[in-house]
């Protein structure tokens, strides 16, 4: 994975996602725990999101075998002090940008790009 290809990605995510909005998992215990967690609206979550940068990229892209919408990316973001996990889609096509995790992360998070731009 290279740097341009990351920012490549997260230019074509927000600009849809400012158009469509984004999608979030809401189904997933854990996604809104991270929101009473980090005593965080769901509006500042989304400004979060819109937030990322290439230093915040962990992994990806990966197939999207569950949903189908498309590539996984995901991202890790400091918030009050506290490692968030986030995995985001674009989503194909006409489907709306989503946000499948957002949750304090479970594991540490290892940054290729923090200190390299």
């Amino acid at each position: 994975m290279d740097i341009e290809t990351v920012d490549k990605f997260l230019k074509e995510f927000k600009d849809k996602a400012r158009v469509f909005g984004i999608i979030f998992r809401i189904d997933r215990k854990k996604n809104m725990q991270a929101l009473l967690d980090l005593e965080i609206s769901a509006i500042m979550r989304e400004k979060i999101i819109m937030s990322l940068r290439v230093e915040d990229y962990y992994k990806g892209p990966t197939e999207d075998k569950l949903n189908y919408m498309g590539e996984l990316w995901e991202f890790g973001k400091s918030v009050d002090k506290k490692e968030v996990y986030i995995k985001i889609s674009k989503g194909t096509g006409t489907n709306f940008p989503i946000c499948v995790s957002f949750h304090l992360a479970e594991r540490k998070i290892e940054y290729p790009f923090k200190n390299k731009k």
